[in-house]
């Protein structure tokens, strides 16, 4: 009988921890290399957990990227986005997403340039009205300068808080982060090259 209790207390405090809401603090640190760190809080903020991408290996190719001999986190980053399928995949996590994260403030500080100045232009000129709309939207601070006459890189922080009930993104979470083309960016990200078919 006390086995039954104990078993049906846990399941129930699974069932609150997926059923009620949860604050995400998302923030991302592109200096050198990219760093990326989640704070999760739950219960109301009783219990929190906080996780990072930072360790000793990340902070070595970040020195590597200032002494000039890797520039990880840009190259890393367009190689992984110009995986074969993802930006559908993206695109329908995204839909699945849309109404059930309650994004609740963005901020960035971000310098970006694509070695190029005609193509820096171009993005500055794609990404300025979305900025402005993110702006508005979510009464945020989001600052994107491109910096001309500068090499491939991304320079900066972006971070923001949002509320989600895990059990409404559950599924199309799992089912993104289980697609092969997704495990394929994340090999890249992780230092392997793309296999190009």
């Amino acid at each position: 009988m006390a086995l039954l209790l104990i078993a049906l207390s846990i399941v129930a405090l699974i069932f609150l921890l997926l059923a009620l809401p949860m604050g995400i603090g998302l923030s991302a640190s592109f200096h050198g290399g990219a760093i990326f760190r989640a704070r999760i809080k739950c219960f109301y903020g009783l219990f929190s957990w906080e996780l990072s991408t930072g360790g000793k290996g990340r902070n070595k190719q970040a020195k590597q990227a200032t002494d000039g001999e890797s520039n990880y986190g840009v190259l890393r980053v367009t190689e992984a986005v110009q995986v074969k399928g993802l930006g559908n995949r993206t695109r329908l996590l995204a839909k699945h997403l849309l109404r059930r994260v309650q994004v609740q403030s963005i901020q960035s500080d971000l310098r970006v340039s694509l070695g190029d100045d005609y193509y820096t232009g171009m993005l500055a000129g794609l990404l300025i009205p979305l900025v402005l709309y993110l702006n508005r939207r979510y009464n945020g601070t989001i600052m994107l300068r491109p910096s001309f006459e500068e090499d491939l890189f991304l320079e900066g922080d972006i971070w923001g808080d949002l509320q989600v009930r895990p059990i409404q993104v559950l599924v199309p979470c799992l089912a993104f982060a289980l697609s092969p083309e997704f495990r394929q960016a994340r090999r890249i990200m992780a230092g392997d090259r793309c296999k190009r078919k």
